[in-house]
């Protein structure tokens, strides 16, 4: 099978085509720097127009959701979590607002969400925008934003606008052809980027994915999960560790188990279709696992680690 997702052409998608919830809540008021850095894994100390990517946790530092955060004035915060719903999130944040004087609403529905990535990404999000957003930045033009996503290792960006299928358009005049679920998601895994919850979620931490190095600070001071996150940094091991894997055949369903022999070594997680076979997300055991083992899935079919 060919393992590799087509990355030399320039793709766009509406982030809706991903069939999983999206929240955008607008986050301002007197108090929402201090409420947000006491409840965000990163640091929000910066200036306007700084976006920046982080989690949610609970006490036990464990994965809630995932989101950019773009400060788009001093008190007045734009959160876009591309796999939790306005519900949801919401119910989160508000959960733990006491005595703060802040405000949070619920603007999903005037932000549609459109991804982009492939060759000459950068190019024609600078065409559309005036300017290409650099590094935990965004850009805005009129109603519409624009950030660096994590959807491929290579350039890729996130656009919100009011108009989503309008803008999905706009890309498509400068040479962007329709991309689908299978080749985001192929495009994504590859690149060995987890998705939450899909990959890691409610039962899960950061460190078993490898967001500790994009997605938490370590020196930013107290939010909920940090003494969790601090006591792993020193231990500096987890015992499962999430891995790229690839097979051929239909894609396994979430939650797969994979053996080694008679041995349950960890299960499947999100997956995407590629030609006649698959890549997916892994969540194995480090105790466990032997690499040089042959890995199969539960109904036989060999799979091979690709990185992990």
């Amino acid at each position: 099978m060919d393992e590799n997702p087509v990355r030399t052409a320039l793709q766009t998608l509406p982030i809706s085509d991903l069939e999983t919830p999206s929240a955008a809540l607008r986050i301002r008021g007197p108090d929402s720097n201090t409420f947000l850095q006491g409840q965000f894994t990163q640091d929000l100390r910066r200036p306007a127009g700084a976006c920046s990517y982080g989690l949610w946790l609970n006490q036990k530092g464990k994965v809630v959701a995932d989101s950019f955060v773009l400060r788009l004035a001093e008190q007045d915060h734009l959160v876009w979590a591309p796999r939790c719903g306005a519900v949801a999130l919401r119910e989160r944040l508000e959960s733990y607002l006491i005595a703060d004087e802040v405000e949070i609403a619920d603007v999903t529905a005037v932000h549609g969400a459109v991804a982009i990535w492939g060759a000459g990404a950068a190019a024609a999000v600078g065409e559309r925008f005036g300017a290409t957003p650099r590094a935990a930045e965004f850009v805005r033009a009129g109603e519409a934003v624009v950030f660096r996503g994590r959807f491929s290792a290579g350039d890729n960006f996130v656009c919100l606008a009011p108009d989503a299928g309008e803008l999905a358009g706009v890309f498509s005049a400068v040479g962007a052809v329709s991309g689908t679920r299978d080749s985001a998601e192929a495009e994504r895994i590859v690149s060995a980027l987890p998705a939450v919850p899909d990959d890691l979620g409610a039962n899960d931490l950061p460190n078993e994915g490898g967001l500790e190095a994009d997605a938490i600070s370590f020196t930013k001071g107290c939010y909920l999960g940090q003494e969790v996150m601090s006591r792993l940094k020193n231990l500096g091991q987890v015992r499962r560790r999430l891995f790229v894997i690839a097979g051929d055949g239909a894609p396994p369903a979430p939650h797969t188990p994979l053996r080694q022999g008679e041995k349950q070594v960890g299960e499947t997680r999100s997956s995407a279709r590629v030609g006649s076979g698959f890549v997916a997300m892994a969540m194995l055991s480090l105790v466990n696992l032997d690499r040089a083992a042959p890995l199969a899935l539960a109904d036989g079919r060999a799979v091979r680690l690709r990185h992990g």
